[in-house]
């Protein structure tokens, strides 16, 4: 299979690309030799491939903290999508956040599922993130796009947890791990969101793709 990958030197994108099952064939789209906010340039450079990961992001002054968003960031999400859609490519993983629900609200047992209606961002980057699945959304409706929206938790670059966010941790190979199976597995209705944690406590993994981390042990 041959699967493009945006974001290629970012940390999210290597923890996917190192880990990856080495029969898959990568195309790895970064910056300075790809620029995925050029819609024609990601057309033509995704031709032919099975699937796109999207990791790509300008966080620089786009995050959790920042207060404002980057109009570069909500164009290159579309344009993830407008080229799955033009090149006839049938799945797209998108790298969604925990951030996309404000993690004070909660089901009844203390866990924040992605069932949860409607979401609330805890942020303007949060809610980018919920952009991200409402296209998501409509594109696997509209046009028959098998979507899988990752909120993903934190992803570093040390592949440690955090002393302050053990609880949204996600490993590299777990990472790695949900990617594949997203990419392999069919998607039910053609559209899912699941959290990408390596810990079942705050954040419910629970998913229709058969992943169970590996790491992080289940709470």
């Amino acid at each position: 299979m041959k699967i493009a990958v945006t974001g290629a030197k970012g940390v999210v994108g290597q923890a996917f690309i190192s880990n990856a099952n080495p029969s898959l064939e990568i195309v790895e789209l970064d910056l300075p030799d790809s620029d995925v906010s050029n819609l024609d340039y990601l057309i033509k450079s995704t031709s032919g491939c099975d699937a796109i990961v999207h990791c790509a992001w300008d966080g620089l002054k786009d995050n959790f903290t920042s207060g404002s968003i980057d109009s570069v960031n909500t164009v290159m999400i579309f344009n993830v999508y407008k080229a799955a859609i033009t090149n006839g490519i049938p799945k797209v993983i998108m790298s969604s956040s925990n951030h996309a629900h404000n993690h004070d609200l909660r089901d009844s047992d203390g866990k924040i599922r992605p069932t949860i209606n409607p979401p609330v961002p805890d942020s303007p980057y949060g809610a980018e993130k919920v952009f991200m699945e409402a296209l998501g959304r409509y594109y696997a409706h509209d046009h028959n796009l098998q979507t899988v929206c990752i909120r993903i938790g934190n992803i570093n670059k040390n592949d440690l947890p955090n002393n302050d966010k053990p609880r949204r941790w996600m490993s590299h190979r777990d990472f790695a791990q949900l990617v594949t199976l997203c990419i392999e597995k069919q998607v039910p209705d053609n559209f899912q969101i699941v959290y990408g944690v390596s810990k079942q406590e705050t954040f419910d993994w629970s998913n229709p793709f058969g992943y169970k981390p590996l790491d992080g042990g289940v709470a």
